[in-house]
């Protein structure tokens, strides 16, 4: 059976999650949010909407909304 990126990623979190843990999942979840903070910074653009921005180069690498629930 062929898998688009979406059910591939989300079994191989599975299988990491059941080959390691919760408190592993959490640990590699604390690093990564880290290294984005560290790496960029968010800057409102609009109203209701926010820019990720590099923080080296001031590159504004995508826009997220502010909207909760969307």
């Amino acid at each position: 059976m062929k898998h688009n990126k979406k059910s591939a990623g989300k079994m191989g979190g599975l299988a990491t999650l059941a080959l390691y843990g919760p408190d592993h999942m959490r640990t590699i979840g604390k690093r990564g949010a880290a290294v984005f903070w560290k790496r960029y910074s968010l800057k409102p653009a609009g109203t209701s909407q926010f820019a990720i921005v590099k923080r080296d180069t001031s590159e504004v690498i995508a826009f997220t909304s502010g909207m909760l629930g969307t």
